[in-house]
């Protein structure tokens, strides 16, 4: 009965009075206005923590580091600012400062300029060792190694180790602790396994072996066999790539799979409709997917944009025009809504089928 009530009593929220004694994080502030607060007279440093409400490590800061005196202390000079990578209003600033793992704590100056960064969970004393480096001016970089000697198989540090390695030009030593890191997909944490056989792949993109970074990014998609919290975020992010390595198969094979696990998913119904018109291939399961996307996204303008293309591939200009004459009504300052729009009715007006397109 002890254990129990232990175990309950740990899975219980904190308290209100606990949640407000920890490190004072801003929130839910749009970035100028941040960098704003930071010039402010004295002028502080920033530190962002990028998080997910699913991610793991990200809790346990929060609850075993960012509430010790020695780090709310070590901090009270710095602008501390929380983003939540899962906010629509934030993915300009995750894409921005390039977030693929979490979480991800970025030190930056007063204007915003990025000085250092490190990956996962650290302890009290390694935050602290850490930050601390930061403030002196040194290189966190022999820090993370003596970190990762000591914990070989731990995922996070795997991977931020390989990619300090990579941006220095140690691409052998990169090379190595990537594929260590795959060696992990069985028992490592999936998000960062999966990140660090992107890592890899951009290194093969980047020697010119195509191929090898295309068959690694669809590996990558095979970690998932079912949807859990991190799928969704991580398969959009390998879509993303393959979409940026031409690889058409692959992409819509990720998109397909997405699907699978959830068949509400407006963006990966979407980025199937585009992918498969810019291919040219799947047009009618393209068209299917585009109309749900319309749906599911309560008519979002750009969601109509895919469908038209679908019907306007497929030479349907009368339902084309429709749909793009409907995302104009919802976006009329779009030009290239317009645009289509006439390009669409010039077509039809071509068309021997009164203005129906062929039948399929």
């Amino acid at each position: 009965m002890k254990i129990l009530l232990l175990l309950l009593l740990l899975q219980t929220p904190p308290t209100a009075t606990n949640e407000s004694y920890r490190v004072p994080w801003l929130e839910d502030v749009p970035w100028p206005e941040v960098i704003n607060r930071a010039q402010d007279a004295p002028a502080r440093p920033i530190l962002i923590d990028f998080y997910a409400t699913w991610c793991r490590p990200c809790k346990m800061l929060d609850v075993m580091v960012y509430n010790e005196d020695e780090v709310i202390e070590e901090l009270s000079d710095v602008l501390t600012f929380k983003v939540d990578i899962g906010k629509p209003e934030y993915l300009g600033l995750k894409n921005e400062f390039n977030i693929t793992i979490l979480p991800t704590l970025v030190w930056l100056d007063a204007r915003g300029r990025e000085l250092d960064r490190f990956t996962g969970y650290q302890n009290k004393d390694e935050f602290l060792e850490i930050i601390r480096t930061i403030r002196k001016g040194g290189n966190t970089f022999f820090k993370i190694i003596d970190l990762q000697a000591a914990r070989p198989e731990d995922p996070g540090l795997l991977f931020d180790l390989a990619r300090r390695h990579a941006e220095q030009g140690d691409l052998v030593r990169a090379e190595i602790l990537y594929r260590r890191l795959m060696g992990l997909r069985f028992q490592g944490d999936k998000s960062v396994v999966m990140n660090g056989m992107l890592g890899l792949a951009t290194m093969e993109e980047k020697a010119g072996r195509l191929p090898q970074a295309q068959g690694l990014a669809r590996r990558a998609v095979t970690l998932y066999t079912v949807e859990d919290s991190t799928a969704t975020a991580d398969l959009m992010g390998v879509a993303e790539f393959q979409a940026a390595l031409g690889d058409t198969v692959g992409v819509l094979d990720t998109y397909r799979t997405l699907i699978n696990f959830d068949d509400s998913n407006y963006m990966a119904l979407d980025g199937f409709a585009r992918m498969a018109v810019v291919a040219n291939v799947e047009l009618e399961q393209a068209t299917k997917y585009g109309l749900r996307a319309v749906i599911m996204s309560q008519s979002e303008p750009r969601m109509m944009n895919s469908l038209a293309d679908c019907y306007a591939s497929r030479k349907l200009y009368h339902k084309a025009k429709r749909w793009m004459e409907k995302a104009l009504v919802a976006d009329p300052d779009n030009a290239i809504y317009a645009e289509k729009v006439l390009l669409y009715e010039e077509e039809m007006r071509k068309s021997p089928y009164r203005y129906r397109g062929r039948r399929r």
